[in-house]
């Protein structure tokens, strides 16, 4: 919709709009460099010629996500916290959200990815959820799709709980 150049309010609207979409763009572009990370990073360093081995400070694969979610490369995090701006620790927490975003709960993946709700939200569903089993995390991966898009977050986060308990 384009706002009446004539209409201060329209074009606060719009604006408004603007500024969501826009947000919501880039928490979803993070979440997907993030993920690109992980991917160039899931080949056991162990297995390369002349490994350091981890005794010894080398690197080697750690299970960041739930159930379900591949592996990553321990010494990658540290290179993508600098990148990123981030600690370590934080860097830790958004690269196993995304993963189980990705890998466990595919269904609110998919509204993260047309910009329909919070990126936030959906990653705190993720963490959530981190303990439950692949199956179990299917169910609750249902309801909050159905969700997400249109509930308040405290709502979302209520239905997740009450999924949890169900499980």
């Amino acid at each position: 919709m384009s706002p009446d150049v004539h209409d201060p309010a329209a074009t606060v609207l719009a604006a408004a709009e603007t500024s969501v979409r826009t947000r919501r763009a880039a928490a979803l572009e993070d979440l997907e460099l993030v993920l690109a990370w992980a991917d160039l990073h899931r080949d056991d360093p162990q297995h390369k010629p002349g490994a350091i081995p981890v005794r010894y400070g080398g690197d080697q694969l750690i299970d960041l996500g739930g159930d379900g979610t591949p592996y990553v490369q321990d010494l990658c995090l540290g290179e993508l916290a600098i990148a990123r701006h981030t600690h370590l620790l934080s860097t830790r927490a958004v690269m196993a959200d995304a993963l189980d975003l990705r890998h466990r709960l595919p269904q609110t993946w998919a509204i993260v990815q047309t910009l329909a709700c919070e990126a936030w939200v959906a990653c705190r569903v993720a963490s959530m959820t981190r303990k439950l089993s692949f199956d179990q995390v299917a169910l609750v991966d249902e309801a909050v799709a159905r969700a997400i898009g249109g509930c308040a977050p405290g709502r979302v986060f209520r239905i997740v709980e009450a999924k949890i308990i169900e499980t």
